[in-house]
């Protein structure tokens, strides 16, 4: 609740401000996008990060309203309400995601395509998802829940619940806000391991294992890292451009619960990796490509060691599925 005090306010102010500023800050970043298309010939993209700050804002509030509406309706308190709230949750995420990706490719002209879907359901499954920008944790609500019709758990940092949106409706649902700094690990990977309990065949749960997004600076200092650990593993992952050599803990927590493993793979986000990217590289007009690889959990290996192999050779068919994506979209480019 304290940190809500501070995380709700915080976001209508920055809501109301923007808004009232906003027909300034139109003048003002159409004057950089005109000086910075005349000199580099690059699409207008000041302008368009003010509209996609703004429409995220309104989300916030509409999220934070429409929360508060449904937890006075579902009064009183009791088992029945915390379903009802967590079902009132999903509904309102999907809306949300919805909302963020239209004006996604309205205002960016992002193109979202997807391959082998059909591998993803039925479940239960664990989905792992490469990590490579500030926006590609909306691809598996669009792919896996929206079109594959698998409602995911969600493992998270708990940094995420500095958005009030991820905050109030993610803690309603079965999701889990991982401590990166826990004095207990062992204790975090038992949270993740309930996550993988008592799921039908329409659920799963979502896993980024590289914990971050992938730099070149990160990679560097992971692949030192593992060099001193297990020069077997760093070998496995040496000479990929693309992804982190995984975190183990989570992804090991999951696995004994013997369900099937989905792939998440993508390309085309790599522009929207922060601010600096998205300013440089002006991923206006993007296509982003997703594809899916199951792997059956008769195919994994059962010790833990085999296991920490196995998931790093898989991550690294991760890196050359980016490579052969980035290769057909370079070749049907204009």
């Amino acid at each position: 609740m304290a940190r809500r005090l501070v995380t709700i306010p915080r976001t209508a102010i920055l809501f109301f401000g923007l808004t009232l500023l906003f027909p300034v800050l139109v003048v003002i970043t159409a004057f950089v996008d005109l000086i910075r298309s005349l000199l580099t010939r690059k699409p207008w993209i000041a302008t368009r990060l003010l509209a996609i700050g703004w429409v995220y804002l309104v989300s916030q509030m509409v999220v934070i309203f429409v929360s508060a509406w449904q937890w006075l309706v579902s009064l009183p308190s009791g088992q029945r309400r915390a379903s009802r709230l967590a079902e009132g949750s999903y509904r309102l995420q999907a809306w949300w995601v919805r909302f963020i990706v239209s004006a996604m490719e309205s205002v960016l002209g992002l193109r979202f395509e997807a391959s082998n879907i059909d591998v993803v359901a039925p479940g239960p499954v664990i989905v792992l998802f490469r990590h490579a920008s500030i926006v590609d944790n909306l691809l598996p609500y669009v792919f896996v829940s929206d079109q594959a019709e698998i409602r995911l758990r969600w493992v998270l940092k708990k940094e995420l619940l500095s958005d009030p949106a991820l905050d109030i409706g993610g803690n309603r649902m079965p999701n889990y806000f991982v401590d990166r700094k826990s004095d207990s690990p062992e204790q975090e990977r038992a949270n993740i391991a309930r996550l993988g309990s008592d799921l039908g065949p329409d659920e799963g749960v979502l896993l980024f294992p590289e914990g971050t997004r992938f730099s070149k600076a990160k990679y560097e200092a992971r692949m030192s890292r593992l060099a001193e650990a297990s020069p077997e593993l760093h070998e496995i992952m040496r000479g990929h451009e693309h992804v982190l050599p995984p975190r183990t803990g989570g992804v090991l927590a999951l696995l004994d619960s013997g369900m099937d493993v989905v792939f998440g793979i993508h390309t085309g986000l790599e522009s929207l990796r922060g601010l600096k990217e998205i300013w440089s590289e002006s991923p206006v007009g993007r296509r982003i490509q997703v594809t899916f690889r199951r792997v059956p959990a008769a195919d994994i290996p059962a010790g833990t060691d085999d296991r920490i192999k196995w998931l790093h050779e898989e991550w690294a068919r991760v890196d050359d599925a980016i490579v052969a994506l980035q290769r057909v979209r370079h070749s049907s480019d204009p």
